[in-house]
């Protein structure tokens, strides 16, 4: 295949992504089979595309080969086409800078390429709806027949197999739910949501009053049913009131339907959708929302249900799966399925205490997102929540997971490389602790976390014991620490705990002396955050001689746009995949010299260890072009002491040969080319050049793709390396090996990916 690189030259890739073991993933949060083949699965995720699994959910892989935009990985729906299972369709979006993104993807070939059919509608696939009913749906009774519903910009209909689409005459509204009714040819159901009822841990409030969804304007206080009778020419107005997340049609009688109403719970109709009455006995009711329902195809007088519980619910049962029916009846009371316990579960990552329950049954039951019965196998159930899929072959009384292979919960911040190990990384990611690969990442194991702490930022991986690790380790409410374990990851304890507020944002080891790791603290200025210095392998730190400008009272200077909107994997998730351990770097070469960058403020070094320091950016392109150009990386040569570079989001890569005197830039060749540094790593090209591999990451604001490149010549020719099959990877971090032969980039929900190099010819 030809590749075109940011310039439009083309070139044949020399090089291609192998997946790592360490697989992409986020918030499962819909679940959808086949209509023919038993085992086949898809899923669906808030930040990592669709996956499909083919051995009955318990091995997965990504499916998003023919994306291009960061938010078509952040699906809000699915369908399958019950007539031509090979054709599927996915509803993916978000918000940037208060602007809906949106579109609709078609595959017709089982997910493994997709291309955009519909960009009328915005969707919001890692927003507050996202856990709900699926918004898109294929007729059962005519095949061309294709439904959608946006976030934003109303309901679509295509009458051609989703080729072509056009705006119905609703509303636009947010909608929740889009279904066809299975025994009613012609009847088509949109059910939206209001504006209070939206999951309130999106919503931001200024002393206690709220001021509405972040990013979001107010668009309806109320939730309504529309109905079609004519597959979607014409509407009427069902029900108003209560928001409609997910909707279920009894296959025994078509005028009977349940609904899952989030704060309003679960609404039962016996006249086709026109009135509503409470089907909540037996549930559990004040402060609990439910978005999904299911009847069971087998056993059609039962039906499934779960509240949307969350870890600061003690009062929920570990895993809040409801059944009603048992006793045959049309409204009997719901009740709970079974008490679990962990001895009820198997194949349960040890990941899934991060919230410190103690008990994997409670993690499990957290934030249930869609119940699924198989359509061929009696008494085969799904589940997916906050960490994957589930499977039970008992109805629900016992779970396995299969340790989530290929589908976890990794939106990974960075990557680091062992020094004269190779094929040794070790990588961070929010809410987990680090995880190391000893063989290029055909396989991983975990570093031990604290009790408080969630996730990972930085880390580091010291020269002269390959027993020890640093890492920056960060918990809930903004708590952070510098961890160190030196038995192998056996054990671990916090060396330096943080104020509140601060964050690790950066580790690195002195380029000569091993003895000494500087440290870069982001948050509060007047809280302590800087530079930090230890000069004993990590046991104990001091800060530095650092202070930025005066006018700074934060790092980051632009605090809610670089970590908010910018860098995050969501708009409203600060601390999320911001950056992390890229904007600190040490001389391979000098004792005692670093270069530390802040995002729109500058770049400064330290000749004598971080006792005295002087600003060289001047020259470089801060805040060019509004606020698009942002610094995102800084490194030193590992073959000349005074060339630097310093990788920008939007203006791409620049050098300074000089120590920072004065800069050009690198690529794209061409002043006005754009290229997200999003990740850099160095090392000694086939003569003596350096060998640079930079990775970007797409973004809405500047409409770059996704890739990766290199040069072997120090930025004189560049390669790129193909990953057509990824889909719009947003790279976080790429590192390469001391051998200089093994590369591991990682991903903001993609997962990792893993290249070994080959001699250039």
């Amino acid at each position: 295949m030809e590749v075109r690189d940011v310039e439009g030259n083309s070139f044949k890739p020399e090089q291609t992504w192998s997946p790592a073991a360490l697989g992409g993933g986020g918030y499962i949060t819909g679940l959808i089979q086949h209509p023919s083949k038993s085992g086949v699965l898809y899923a669906r995720c808030d930040v990592a595309g669709v996956f499909a699994s083919i051995d009955g959910g318990f091995r997965w892989e990504a499916r998003n080969a023919g994306l291009t935009k960061a938010y078509h990985h952040q699906v809000q729906s699915f369908a399958i086409s019950p007539h031509h299972p090979e054709v599927l369709f996915r509803c993916s979006g978000e918000v940037r800078s208060r602007k809906f993104h949106g579109s609709v993807h078609k595959s017709d070939d089982d997910g493994h390429t997709w291309r955009e059919v519909c960009t009328g509608m915005g969707f919001y696939g890692n927003g507050p709806t996202r856990m709900y009913g699926e918004i898109i749906a294929v007729d059962p009774h005519h095949p061309g027949i294709v439904a959608a519903g946006g976030y934003t910009g109303g309901l679509w209909i295509s009458r051609d197999e989703g080729e072509s689409w056009k705006q119905s005459s609703l509303p636009e509204e947010r909608f929740g739910c889009v279904a066809f009714h299975p025994g009613i040819p012609g009847l088509l159901y949109a059910g939206t949501i209001s504006d209070e009822d939206l999951n309130m841990d999106y919503v931001e409030t200024d002393g206690g009053g709220v001021l509405g969804l972040l990013q979001d304007p107010p668009r309806g206080k109320a939730g309504r049913l529309y109905a079609s009778t004519d597959l979607g020419e014409s509407w009427v107005l069902l029900h108003e009131g209560p928001s409609f997340a997910e909707l279920a049609c009894d296959i025994r009688d078509p005028q009977h339907l349940r609904a899952a109403c989030i704060w309003n719970g679960i609404l039962h109709s016996q006249n086709g959708g026109q009135t509503w009455q409470p089907d909540m006995t037996g549930l559990l009711q004040d402060g609990h929302r439910y978005g999904t329902v299911v009847q069971d195809i087998h056993h059609p007088q039962l039906w499934y249900t779960a509240p949307d519980a969350r870890p600061h619910m003690q009062t929920v049962p570990p895993i809040p799966l409801y059944v009603s029916g048992l006793d045959s009846g049309v409204t009997e009371p719901w009740k709970l399925l079974r008490q679990h316990k962990d001895e009820n579960l198997s194949g349960f990552p040890a990941y899934m205490d991060h919230f410190g329950s103690g008990s994997r049954a409670e993690a499990t039951g957290w934030a249930i997102s869609k119940i699924l019965v198989d359509r061929f196998i009696e008494e085969r159930l799904y589940l997916t929540n906050w960490y994957g899929v589930a499977v039970s072959t008992d109805r629900g009384r016992t779970w396995r997971a299969a340790q989530f292979q290929g589908l976890e919960t990794t939106c990974m911040e960075a990557v680091t490389s062992a020094w004269e190990q190779p094929g040794k990384f070790c990588v961070t990611m929010a809410d987990h602790p680090p995880k190391v690969t000893e063989d290029g990442g055909k396989s991983f194991w975990n570093l031990p976390g604290l009790p408080g702490y969630s996730g990972s930022t930085a880390a580091v991986i010291p020269r002269t014991s390959r027993q020890s690790y640093l890492y920056g380790l960060v918990g809930q409410g903004r708590t952070a620490c510098i961890a160190l374990s030196r038995d192998n990851g056996e054990t671990a304890s916090a060396v330096l705990t943080l104020s509140p507020g601060l964050f690790v944002q950066a580790l690195q080891e002195d380029g000569v002396n091993a003895d000494t790791f500087y440290a870069y603290m982001d948050g509060a200025i007047a809280s302590g955050a800087g530079i930090y210095r230890s000069t004993d392998s990590g046991m104990t730190w001091e800060q530095t001689a650092f202070r930025p400008p005066a006018y700074m009272t934060e790092i980051p200077h632009m605090k809610n746009w670089i970590e908010a909107d910018l860098l995050s994997v969501v708009v409203y998730q600060v601390k999320n995949a911001c950056g992390a351990n890229q904007l600190l770097a040490a001389n391979p070469l000098q004792e005692g010299r670093v270069l530390v960058g802040e995002w729109t403020e500058g770049i400064w070094e330290s000749s004598d260890s971080g006792d005295n320091w002087v600003s060289i950016g001047a020259g470089l392109p801060f805040k060019r072009r509004g606020l698009g150009s942002v610094l995102n990386a800084v490194a030193y040569s590992p073959s000349y002491p005074d060339t630097i570079y310093a990788g920008f989001i939007t203006e791409g890569l620049w050098r300074s040969t000089n120590g920072g005197q004065s800069w050009s830039k690198l690529y794209p060749a061409e002043v006005d080319g754009l290229f997200n540094v999003s990740a850099l790593t160095l090392g000694i090209g086939d003569h003596g050049e350096d060998l640079i591999i930079v990775a970007c990451e797409p973004m809405v604001m500047n409409g770059t793709d996704s890739q990766v490149l290199c040069s072997r010549d120090g930025g004189e020719s560049w390669e790129a390396w193909n990953q057509t099959e990824l889909g719009a990877v947003r790279w976080k971090g790429i590192a390469l090996d001391r051998a200089g032969k093994q590369v591991l980039g990682v991903s903001c929900g993609n997962g990792a990916y893993r290249i070994l190099l080959k001699d250039k010819i």
